[in-house]
Parts: structure tokens; sequence; C-alpha cells
């Protein structure tokens, strides 16, 4: 298929909430939509893989929830422990019976999601135009209320409304002119690093089958966090695991041990696992009498983790003299947080959904100011949601991973402020009102 001249919305980014939007968009009743992603089938990495109950809500409205299910494993806990495997607290999911069709979170990851979505638009008819990276954006000379949008293959189209999805780094944002900055924090105010502000994900194997609970859960330690998950589809061209099960961990890793490797080995992960897993995960056999070690890493990665979100989700592109293009950022491209309760993809794609409807009714009914205003509310609302989830993101991250300023502030206590964060952990989890609770803010469906 050829690249088309013009379109009515034009979506950058073709990751899960690009997908999501262009869906939406479809299912709202816009065939002229057209989707661009700046990299080549295959290339995006694999971070998220937990999807909540109001995304699978979401998801549901664009026919692709009860695939995900299919693929997915429904987990009802989300347990924190000690490392000596000691359970602090547990969020309970079972309180979400009755309250929706999707009473658990899923355990999905992220490339499978993609893999989902992206087949829905095979059904569907949209097509995903590779690599196109988009570099500049310019006022139609002819129109003014649409933008030419050109790429790094010399190709531009013409869009009436353009939507970018397309991550942290959004061309589409920064083109737009809207700033990207931590939304709690004063202008100058250094950020509030904690132990969790670089981290370490790996698809890891053992060499033997780990004695632990087959779900999802976190330990809790002096100086990180570390989350570990059975994982059953390993990335797309990742090592062959000799039918091995591969497992999800994550940890972060201390400011003071320096930055880890682009692409940690057996070795970094082992000792990740010896410093800040649960003790049953250890080689050591006067530590774990069922001694097992990392075999083999599938797959690796780093990333720092920081808040962000954009002053405004939607904007007008042209000059003063006219009403200019519609844009919206929505995704990561609108807001960033630490990985907390995994509400990083549920809120993006969340985005995206919502967003379909709205675009739809605008075109419906013509560009004019109370068409605009329409929009401008709906992705303030959004925005607001971010910030929340932010700031919930802020105080669990904070909690476990314990800035040096809140460190500080209990210097005088001759209790360590660690066992004293493990203490209040474990009194706020003997209440069933506070697991359910979480378990309900974490879900979305209180703010979808």
């Amino acid at each position: 298929m050829s690249f088309p001249s013009a379109t009515k919305v034009l979506v950058v980014g073709a990751g899960p909430a690009g997908m999501a939007c262009a869906l939406s968009l479809w299912y709202a009743g816009v065939k002229d939509v057209v989707v661009v992603d700046a990299v080549d089938q295959g290339d995006h990495s694999s971070r998220a893989m937990v999807i909540h109950a109001a995304t699978l809500e979401a998801l549901d409205t664009i026919g692709c929830a009860d695939s995900m299910v299919e693929h997915g494993i429904k987990v009802s806990a989300m347990d924190y422990y000690d490392r000596f495997d000691s359970l602090l607290m547990g969020v309970d999911f079972d309180g979400l019976i009755g309250k929706t069709r999707f009473p658990f979170y899923l355990l999905l990851p992220q490339h499978i999601t993609e893999k989902i979505l992206g087949e829905k638009m095979q059904e569907v008819g949209i097509p995903v135009f590779r690599p196109y990276k988009a570099v500049g954006m310019r006022e139609n000379p002819k129109d003014g209320r649409a933008v030419d949008v050109s790429f790094d293959n010399g190709q531009s189209i013409t869009a009436h409304y353009v939507v970018g999805a397309d991550g942290a780094q959004s061309a589409v944002r920064q083109l737009s002119g809207l700033g990207f900055a931590d939304p709690n924090a004063a202008p100058g105010e250094p950020e509030d690093i904690n132990t969790l502000a670089q981290m370490v994900i790996a698809d890891v194997t053992f060499s033997e089958p780990p004695t632990l609970p087959n779900i999802l859960f976190g330990v809790v330690s002096i100086e990180s966090f570390f989350i570990f998950s059975p994982l059953q589809y390993p990335i797309k061209g990742s090592k062959d695991t000799h039918g091995k099960t591969v497992y999800r961990i994550a940890c972060g890793v201390p400011l003071s041990l320096g930055a880890p490797p682009s692409k940690p080995s057996v070795e970094y992960c082992q000792e990740l696992i010896e410093r800040y897993g649960p003790g049953s995960l250890s080689r050591d056999k006067s530590k774990n009498p069922n001694a097992v070690a990392v075999s083999d890493v599938v797959w690796s990665t780093r990333f720092r983790t920081r808040c962000a979100v954009a002053e405004r989700f939607f904007t007008h592109f042209g000059s003063t003299s006219s009403p200019g293009a519609s844009v919206c950022v929505i995704g990561d491209a609108a807001h960033i947080h630490p990985p907390a309760g995994g509400q990083g993809m549920n809120l993006g794609l969340r985005d995206a959904v919502s967003l379909g409807p709205v675009i739809a009714a605008a075109l419906t009914a013509g560009p004019s100011s109370e068409t605009d205003e329409k929009v401008r509310a709906h992705m303030a609302l959004r925005r607001e949601r971010a910030v929340k989830v932010i700031g919930m993101t802020k105080v669990m991250s904070g909690a476990v991973g314990m800035s040096p300023a809140l460190r500080s502030k209990f210097a005088w206590s001759p209790i360590h402020i660690y066992t004293i964060r493990d203490w209040v952990f474990w009194a706020l989890g003997k209440s069933n009102w506070i697991r359910q609770t979480l378990a309900y803010r974490f879900s979305g469906l209180g703010a979808p």
C-alpha cells in the first residue's frame, strides 16, 4: 500500500497506546486514520506486563480483551514480602468481584499485548507504515486547520488531527512545543531520588524450578525493591530456553552501585538476587537448602525512572492567525512515572481507547470552538487522572525506595527506618479494607 498524502487523523506511534487509539477510532466510525511508527516490526522493547480491570474493560470495547485474557495469567493477589519470605502485605483483588467482568489483574508481556492489538488492526484493515519517524510539523498553507507532518524518509502527510503516541521522547510533543516535567516539583527543584531511580529488568531461566508462588510478588529490602513473576511468553528474538520456564525479574539498583550494564548478564542478575531477592532464590545453600541459580538471561535491559507529565494533552498547532490543527498526546508521550502498581501502560491504553469516540464526535460535528472545547475538556480530564496516578506511584515508590531526604528525617530514631517501614506494611496488611481498597485503586475502576 502506498503512503497517503492526507488523512483526517494521523496516529504517530504503533505501540500499545497508538494501536489502541487507532482501533478506538475505527470502532467509533473513523475509517480515515493513518498509523506510522519510527521502528521496524518487532523492535519495541517489552517492559509492561500487568493489565488491570479498567483497562480490560476499555479493551473490551475494541474487541481485544477476551483474547488477552485467553493468553494471559489471571491473578487475584499482589503480595509483598521481606527477604526472609515473610508476608508484609497482600493486595486482594477478590474484592473486585461483582464490580467488573474482570475481577483480577492480568499478567501478559507487552509484546503479546502488542501482537493481539496488531492482529486486530490487520483484521479491521488498518495498516502501520514503518519506519516513518516524524521530524517536522508545519501549518498547511491551504488549510488553517491542518498540519503537514514530515518524516525522515522525505515523505509527508497532511492531517487535521495528530495523536502523539510516540513514547517518552515524543517528537509530536516536542514539535508542538508542549513542556514535559514533574507535576509536583517546583521549578529548579532537584529530583527526589530514591533507591528505585534506576532499575534492571530481565527474563531469566533457573537451574532448577524455584520453590516460589507462581504469581507476581515483590520483595522489600533495605536498599531496593525486587519483583518476581512467571513469564509464559519470552520476547521474540530472545535466546532459546530449551524448554525451561522463563521468569521476569525486576530490581532497583542503588545509585551507589553505579549505572547497571545496558544488557545485564547472568552474573549481574544473580548478584542482584543475592543482594535484594528472596532467600528462596539464592544459590547459597547456607541460605537456601533448595539452592537455585540463574542459568541464562533470555533478555535484559536497564532504565531510569522519573515522573513527568505534558503541560497539556491537547493543543493547536498553527500560527496565531489560524485555528490550527488539533494535536493530542497519549501514553508515555503524555506521562511517565515509576512502575509501581503496574500503572503506566494501563493509563496509556485508557487514554487511547477513550480518545477515539471524542475525536469521532468532533469530526462529525465539524470544526468550531465548541468542538475544540469538548476535546480540550476530555484531555484535561485525562491529564488530571495522570497527575493523580503519578502521585500514587510516587507515594508507593517513596515508601518502598525511601529517598535520602526521607531517611535523613528519621536519623534520630534508634529503630532503623526500614524496620519501621516493614512494621507499617505488616500492620496495614492486616486490614481487609486496606487490601481491597488498594486493589480497587490499582484496578483503575474508580477513575478509568
